[in-house]
């Protein structure tokens, strides 16, 4: 047969043999794929009310799901790799271009997802009733076990974000919905990983640790959440709790060991003789200020600590919601995330124990019984925790998360590993001003012995410009006093009133410190009874001032500095801390050619370049 005749029979075979196996692999995909699809819409509908009786079925459908995304993405290789090449496309052309990396990090997050279902499995089988044992004990174990699958999950899961941050900015809204909402999940996910690598070492499987508790009230607030109104110690071996205690911070000071002096502005505000553990976190940096706390516990109780926690009622509020609804015993009414803070005032003005009322401090055990109610309601918490029935494992999570995230919960340890993990995620709390670009930590103090702060509503502005050759910086602090029936004649003597509500109604007694980049100059100082300046933590400078504030009025404080000559400004980059025991402070930053409206529920990052960004 003649070259001529038989050349074009092969290539129309070898093409109908090409679309043919294109064909195949577009099926295989597709089914594949669709399969995948409804293994994600059982996985999406069982999140929504994740239990513990429901993980082993999320463990299944995760295991499928891995496998037909790893099939659709073999089955869909000949598309996948000209897919980049198809970018030109009218309207989906980025779509298809964006098809392969969608897909890579759908098998990344998968992967991590399956690989730490199937690492945890001993811990979700005793979740589910199949287990035995204490629960924290199994979990310590597990998650020790399972610290290499867990890092492997880490990788795919950052791998993941890289592959993200690949991905074009024009994709359907369809599309960019669900990118947008992978933004928000990848940090959690990150987050629980990291908990759980850090678990076994903070709950002892090492050996014994002990941890100093600072219950902080942030009605009172402090430079590290509040004031410390409880203080206790937890101590945990090998993942059991051996010793569990929390009393009044009042109780554990030992007047016969010696004091340091107290800070100076204590001294003057507050006519403090002599630093005691509950006025110890005057630093906003927690990590020193733990320290501080640690060595004064160690001195009145003669207890050395491997690091401590602190919480403020925001971390108790999501806890309990995470756990509730929490039976207190002689609680007729459950506990709720909903009403945990009205039942905590309630509960400290009339304890269920004691004979009187706030009302008759002065003729009853009231004193002595009215923070019952802390070990009560940890009591009720550990019971519900421990016995892992009926817990809403989603929730629990979420409420972890927020609560590091937002510095609702702080930890700081001595063990180098972890406390470098602690500090990476900026769980520590400590107080680190980046190397480079501008930096703003507003930090106030109540020096007025109320719990005022449950009624003032700050907001924060914050603007800087050129000007001499330099950059100036106007920082704009109003503060809103929403009580419209507290004292009109500001009285600072430490006093009880009738109700804890009556204290939040009172003047508000504020010390500010405003931390700048090192080297920064004040040119003007508005609103402030009189205003210094020093040398502060990390490098920092620091402008400080006092002022008070009647219930139903507004104090607007306004701090005009020079920022220091090398700070750079192509881009101009600007890191804003957010003070621990504060909720979504409003937040507004104007910085050369750049604007933001944005809020203070977490730390914030802006960068202002060529291109204008809004966040």
């Amino acid at each position: 047969m003649k070259l001529r005749t038989w050349l074009p029979r092969v290539i129309l075979a070898l093409i109908i043999a090409l679309t043919a196996w294109l064909v195949w692999c577009g099926v295989r995909a597709a089914v594949a794929g669709r399969q995948a699809w409804a293994d994600l819409d059982r996985l999406q509908a069982q999140a929504r009310t994740a239990d513990a009786s429901s993980l082993p079925a999320v463990r299944a459908d995760m295991a499928r799901l891995d496998e037909h995304l790893r099939a659709t993405e073999a089955a869909a290789q000949p598309f996948l790799r000209v897919a980049p090449a198809f970018r030109w496309l009218p309207r989906i052309g980025p779509d298809v271009a964006a098809a392969p990396t969608l897909l890579q990090m759908a098998v990344q997050l998968t992967g991590a997802g399956r690989g730490v279902l199937d690492a945890l499995a001993p811990l979700t089988d005793a979740l589910s009733g199949e287990g035995e044992g204490e629960l924290l004990a199994q979990a310590a174990v597990t998650l020790q076990t399972a610290a290499p699958q867990l890092n492997e999950a880490r990788g795919r899961l950052a791998l993941a974000d890289s592959l993200r941050s690949t991905l074009p900015a024009q994709l359907h809204p369809k599309l960019a919905a669900q990118v947008a909402r992978l933004e928000r999940l990848l940090p959690l996910a990150l987050a629980g990983v990291d908990v759980s690598l850090a678990a076994p070492g903070l709950l002892g499987m090492a050996g014994p640790r002990t941890y100093l508790i600072l219950a902080q009230n942030s009605h009172e607030l402090r430079a590290t959440g509040g004031f410390i109104s409880g203080v206790g110690i937890v101590r945990f071996d090998h993942g059991r709790i051996a010793e569990l205690k929390l009393t009044d911070s009042y109780a554990v000071d030992n007047f016969e060991q010696p004091h340091p002096a107290p800070p100076l502005p204590l001294s003057v505000q507050m006519g403090a003789d002599i630093l005691l553990l509950r006025d110890s976190n005057w630093s906003p940096d927690f990590p020193d200020s733990s320290q501080v706390a640690r060595a004064l516990y160690a001195q009145d109780q003669g207890l050395a600590t491997d690091g401590a926690l602190a919480v403020d009622l925001d971390a108790v509020r999501l806890l309990v919601a995470a756990l509730e609804p929490l039976q207190v015993p002689g609680v007729s009414e459950p506990v709720t995330g909903a009403n945990a803070i009205d039942w905590m005032k309630r509960a400290w003005q009339s304890p269920t124990a004691a004979e009187g009322t706030v009302q008759q401090v002065e003729s009853s055990d009231w004193w002595d019984r009215r923070k019952d109610f802390m070990a009560e309601l940890v009591g009720a918490a550990m019971a519900k925790g421990q016995s892992g029935s009926d817990l809403n494992l989603s929730a629990l999570a979420q409420s972890l998360w927020q609560m590091l995230d937002e510095r609702h919960l702080q930890i700081a340890v001595d063990d180098p590993v972890l406390a470098e993990m602690l500090a990476e995620r900026g769980w520590d709390g400590g107080l680190r001003p980046p190397k480079r670009g501008d930096f703003l930590a507003v930090v106030d103090s109540n020096v007025g012995f109320n719990k005022a702060n449950a009624a003032v509503q700050p907001q924060i502005a914050y603007a800087v410009a050129p000007a001499d050759g330099g950059l100036i910086a106007t920082l704009t602090l109003t503060y809103t006093h929403t009580a419209q029936d507290g004292e009109q004649v500001c009285d600072r003597t430490p006093r009880y009133g009738d109700s804890y509500d009556e204290l939040a109604r009172r003047c508000y007694w504020d010390y500010l410190r405003v931390y700048a980049p090192g080297g920064s100059e004040l040119l003007a100082a508005g609103g402030l009874r009189q205003s210094i300046t020093e040398d502060g933590e990390r490098g920092t400078t620091i402008f400080a001032g006092d002022f008070v504030l009647r219930p139903g009025a507004q104090q607007v404080v306004t701090l005009r500095y020079r920022l220091p000559a090398d700070l750079p400004v192509a881009p101009y980059q600007l890191f804003v801390r957010k003070q621990a025991g504060t909720a979504a402070i409003p937040l507004a930053v104007e910085a050369l050619d750049c604007q933001w409206k944005s809020d203070l529920r977490e730390d914030r990052a802006f960068v202002c370049d060529e291109e204008r960004v809004d966040k």
